[in-house]
């Protein structure tokens, strides 16, 4: 092709056709430049083809890590309440006199939930390799919830282990017999088999001074655990139902 339109040249300037030549040199040019945006162009759907699939995937396993937490949030969130009733129920024995109440799962007044997301852990950067400024900015969001809850949580794991356990322990509440002869069944927050403290030693310790400003701290702590939680918990379905979304458009 470059020798066919070599010779046309060469023919044109031999004839002295030099209006002829100009005319063709300059579509000659117009043909070039045609061809290399139209291969600019190829290049480009080539390399937003290869960017939208690699954005695919990012989102992909974004998508699994978000449903993993949510369903591990989920878990920590009924935890939380079950350890948040039975707080007010010894607030209510304790402080209010109330002897109508049957304290069940005794041993939860020391649980700490286990609060592992794993969508930072798996990409703290993730953000910058999202090119959607919508989701980037819901991961902003979430990854600033997740912050939050990072810290009411080490608080409430601050006052459970340094506090409540270790108070439960002078006062040689636990019962090694009921741990050492079952600790390997059942052991669930909302179903234990057994019961490592004793609900009427529970009851009577309700009742005592020092006892009820550590199940204040406790309490504190856990109420504002949920309050944090539900938000990201919330934030989580948002950014789950934008992705789908986003995914089923790609």
């Amino acid at each position: 092709m470059i020798k066919l339109f070599r010779n046309i040249r060469k023919n044109l300037l031999n004839e002295g056709k030099t209006s002829k030549y100009l005319k063709y040199a300059i579509g000659e040019i117009v043909l070039v430049v045609i061809g290399i945006l139209i291969a600019l162009q190829i290049n480009n759907w080539n390399e937003g083809r290869k960017e939208n699939i690699h954005q695919k995937s990012v989102l992909s396993n974004l998508l699994q890590d978000l449903k993993s937490d949510s369903v591990s949030y989920s878990q920590n969130l009924k935890e939380l309440k079950n350890v948040d009733f039975l707080q007010e129920q010894l607030y209510k024995i304790g402080v209010k006199n109330d002897n109508t109440i049957v304290i069940n799962n005794p041993s939860i007044i020391r649980f700490l939930p286990n609060y592992n997301p794993i969508t930072k852990d798996n990409d703290p950067f993730l953000s910058t390799k999202i090119t959607n400024d919508t989701i980037r900015k819901e991961i902003l969001v979430y990854f600033r919830n997740m912050k939050d809850m990072d810290d009411v949580y080490s608080e409430l794991d601050e006052v459970i282990k340094t506090k409540m356990r270790i108070y439960l322990g002078n006062k040689k509440m636990y019962k090694l017999t009921n741990w050492f002869e079952n600790k390997y069944k059942n052991t669930t927050v909302e179903d234990l088999s057994f019961d490592f403290i004793d609900s009427a030693e529970l009851i009577a310790l309700s009742k005592e001074a020092e006892f009820q400003q550590i199940l204040f701290e406790a309490s504190l702590k856990i109420v504002n655990n949920i309050d944090v939680l539900e938000i990201l918990i919330k934030q989580n379905a948002h950014l789950i139902s934008v992705i789908e979304t986003d995914l089923k458009i790609r």
